[in-house]
Parts: C-alpha cells; structure tokens; sequence
C-alpha cells in the first residue's frame, strides 16, 4: 500500500495581486515581479507578461495544545489561462507544523475557499497529484519561506484549476493562536519557459531511531529502470528543485547521485531543524548525462530518549524528500514498513539504516486538463 505521508505530504490581500480579469485590477508587467508602481488598475495578463498573484488562504484559531493533520484548505483560481509558477512565498502567524499544496481541476474536491476537513471530502494526497500536481510544501514550523525555480523552470498549473493545502497544524504552547496563511505566486508566460516540471517523492517510512544515539536512514531509487519501462524511451531527468521533511530529531537530510561515475556525488544537504530546506538545484542536474542510475536519500537523526521512535505525527518522526525535475515520470518511492535492515555502524556510534526504494512509476501528461471551460 502506498501511503500518503506528511510531504506529498503565501500575502497582501483576499485578492489577486495580479488577477486574471479586469474587474479585480492588478499591477504587472515590466519585470520579474510584475509589479509596476503607477499602473495599479491595469490587468496583468499571465499569457504575455510575469504576473504576482496572492491570497490569505485563511484566518483561524488553535486551541492551545492542539494538533490537527486533517485540515485543508483551498484556493479557486478562476484562471482562465495556465500559469506558470517560478516561485511560491508563503507567510503564517504560527502553529503550521507543515502543509502540502497541489493543485486541481476545479470541479474537483469542490468546497468553499477557506478551511475544511480533508476527509469530509476523502481528499488524497496521491490523487491530487495524480489529477492534477504537486505545488511546494511548508518546510518544517516554518514561518515565512521563498522557494524560487531556477531560470527557466516553471511548474504549470492548467486554465480552472482549485489550489488545495493539506495540513499538519499544531500549537505547543499553552494558549489560543491567532494565525493566517498567506500565498503568494510569481508567473511567467509560456515563452520564456524553457522546463515544464514534474513532481516526485521519496519516502522512508519504515523509521526505528534507536534510544539515545544517532541513528541514519538510505535508500536507492533507481529511476533509469522506472522510467525505460513506463516512457519507453531512454532515461531523462534534469533535477531542478528539491524539499525534505522531518521533525524535532532530524539532524540532516542529504540526497546524492546514485550509480554511474559520480556515485554518492552529494546535490543537497540540510542540517539542523526549523529552516527553509528548500533547496533550487542550479544549475539543475541531468542524471542522465551524469551516468547516473537513480538517486539517494538519507535522513540522520538523534534520538535522546530511551525508547524507539517510529514514523508519525506528536513526537514520531518522518524522512519524506519532494522533487521538481525536467523529466517525462512522476514516482513515488518509498521505504515501506518491515522493508529496511540495519546495516552498518558509522565511526560517531550511528546506527545505519537501508531499505529498498519500491517504484510507484507513471508518465507524466504535460498537457492534463484543468477544470472546464465556462
């Protein structure tokens, strides 16, 4: 079974910064931002000209020492022509543990904009990318984050699409949080993309960080196989951006090249907890043209308590990586329970963990629908 954990599991106004009619207004054009200074009721067009569009997805209270990890939200666009996303902000007052945002045909998961139950509609992680995409995720208990595309990747969000956020809230303190999330979207127009990017995951579920000592967490994802079988082409895939996720006891994340010339070539490395792990690849890699086979992702942790610490929500952990990348296949690979072994002890005492990365392979329509026409 395929599970959907959290990571696949932004800032002005309720309105467009840049809306797609006229009636709203908008600034634009004449830069990256599309923001010019004097020509605030002219509409920006996302065909033609870089737009900036915003919205605060909601405003709401958490009780003190709450945890909730079925909350959704959602984001009617009314766009009535793709758009082409090169960077995500987003800004929260607080108790955002972690979200997932994706993106879908807006006759689907219909909901009033704002919050709601994720399984008053059996929203799916999988099935929103699958219908859809995957937009960017919240890294860990941050407050405030750019995450930017390296020049000339864009994600493309079809014409009618709904975007919805799946997430992890939770308040730790002992009173009552006031907060709000703020989006906010930069676009460019299709000319000047040069990469339409597909999303993928990595997931080591099958966590058991050993009491009071460190212990780390591998596996392989072969891609090259993947993709030969699904696309029926050779291997390609040029990595653009990458995100990982784990909790208070995650001391690194690392992703390396696996197989070829360069194998354990280290691309991304975050260490600590609370920051920004988005991580743009730039310029973006071509495993292909490196010889590569696929990719490696390790989670490192230290565990001060005297017992296990497994995978889940409260004080559980999690080692989830998202990927952006030129390709023509999405994958989920995960880890799956009972699957890893230890299988080594590193010279600092940390146990060390590998499982075998189990393929969820499809290729991708870069021309899916979005919602229909009006």
């Amino acid at each position: 079974m395929v599970r959907r954990p959290a990571l696949w599991q932004w800032m002005r106004s309720p309105l467009w910064a840049c809306p797609l009619i006229a009636a709203l207004g908008c600034s634009g054009g004449g830069g990256a931002g599309g923001t010019g200074d004097d020509d605030d009721d002219v509409p920006c067009d996302p065909a033609t000209e870089s737009c900036v569009l915003s919205k605060t997805t909601s405003t709401m209270d958490v009780g003190a020492g709450v945890e909730d990890e079925d909350l959704c939200q959602s984001w009617t666009l009314d766009n009535e022509t793709d758009l082409w996303v090169t960077q995500i902000k987003q800004s929260n007052g607080g108790a955002y543990h972690h979200a997932n945002w994706f993106f879908v045909p807006d006759d689907q998961f219909v909901a009033p904009d704002g919050t709601w139950k994720c399984s008053d509609l059996d929203f799916s992680e999988l099935a929103a990318a699958v219908s859809g995409g995957y937009l960017f995720a919240l890294s860990t208990q941050s407050s405030g984050e750019t995450q930017t595309i390296p020049a000339g990747g864009a994600i493309r969000i079809p014409r009618f699409s709904r975007l919805i956020g799946a997430s992890h809230i939770l308040n730790a303190s002992d009173q009552t949080l006031s907060t709000q999330m703020n989006i906010e979207l930069t676009t460019i127009p299709r000319d000047q993309v040069r990469a339409s990017l597909v999303p993928s995951r990595i997931t080591y579920h099958d966590l058991a960080l050993q009491p009071q000592g460190r212990s780390s967490f591998s596996t392989d994802c072969q891609l090259a196989d993947s993709y030969e079988q699904v696309v029926k082409t050779p291997f390609q895939y040029k990595l653009y951006y990458a995100l990982s996720h784990y909790h208070v006891l995650g001391a690194y994340a690392e992703l390396s090249i696996a197989g070829g010339p360069r194998d354990g070539e280290v691309i991304m490395r975050n260490e600590g907890f609370g920051e920004n792990f988005g991580t743009p690849i730039d310029p973006p890699l071509d495993l292909a043209a490196a010889g590569a086979t696929g990719l490696r992702f390790v989670c490192g942790f230290n565990n001060p308590r005297a017992e296990v610490v497994g995978w889940g929500i409260g004080d559980q952990e999690m080692c989830v990586l998202a990927l952006q990348a030129e390709t023509d296949m999405a994958f989920d690979g995960e880890v799956e329970d009972g699957a890893g072994a230890q299988v080594g002890t590193g010279g600092d005492g940390e146990a060390q963990f590998s499982g075998p990365c189990q393929m969820l392979a499809f290729k991708w329509d870069h021309d899916k629908p979005g919602g229909p026409d009006r």
